[in-house]
């Protein structure tokens, strides 16, 4: 039986759980969060996903739901963050389970493409630098909105568990496919 190697889900309203569980074999995801796929989440593991690309919709807080995923997900390698066109802030809690698998033993590569340097990004930036092991490549697209000389500075003095990560910081785009290095 052949498994479904790279999916690419946009904004659909309405996915049903029994096409969502269908991706659970995939390696690569390309994913825009609705508020119909928050309540799936828990349902699935991706236990092949590597690459997970991460677009969060404007009407959803997704925060809780990229958590899970990345509970969910122990294999993960590559994780991006696009919130460039706009969405509402993630809501920080400090998570209560057990850092992801993935992060203590896997994540090679983040980016995150729209960061603003708002409180919970801060917050929820610091959590992956301080618990990612593996890390290598941190890409950070800043947006011109925010200071840009003073979020780096930020971004620069935030703990990281992986001493050897390599952290580039741009405010102007640049190639975003993070299969390779930036």
């Amino acid at each position: 039986m052949s498994c479904l190697n790279v999916a690419r889900i946009g904004n659909v309203h309405n996915l049903d759980d029994k096409l969502l569980r269908s991706l659970s074999s995939v390696i690569h995801l390309y994913l825009c969060l609705t508020k119909s796929m928050v309540a799936s989440c828990n349902a699935i593991k991706f236990s092949r996903l590597i690459e997970f690309c991460f677009f969060p919709s404007c009407y959803v807080d997704w925060l809780e739901p990229l958590m899970i995923f990345l509970q969910i997900s122990p294999k993960l390698k590559t994780l991006t963050i696009d919130t460039d066109y706009g969405c509402l802030p993630p809501s920080w809690n400090q998570p209560s389970s057990s850092t992801p698998e993935c992060l203590s033993s896997h994540l090679e590569i983040f980016g995150w493409r729209g960061y603003r340097g708002r409180e919970d990004e801060k917050q929820l930036m610091t959590y992956i630098l301080a618990n990612s092991k593996c890390l290598k490549t941190v890409g950070i697209f800043l947006l011109a909105t925010c200071n840009l000389e003073e979020t780096q500075k930020e971004l620069q003095s935030m703990p990281r568990n992986s001493t050897s990560s390599q952290l580039l910081t741009s405010s102007t785009q640049m190639d975003w496919s993070f299969t390779g290095v930036l």
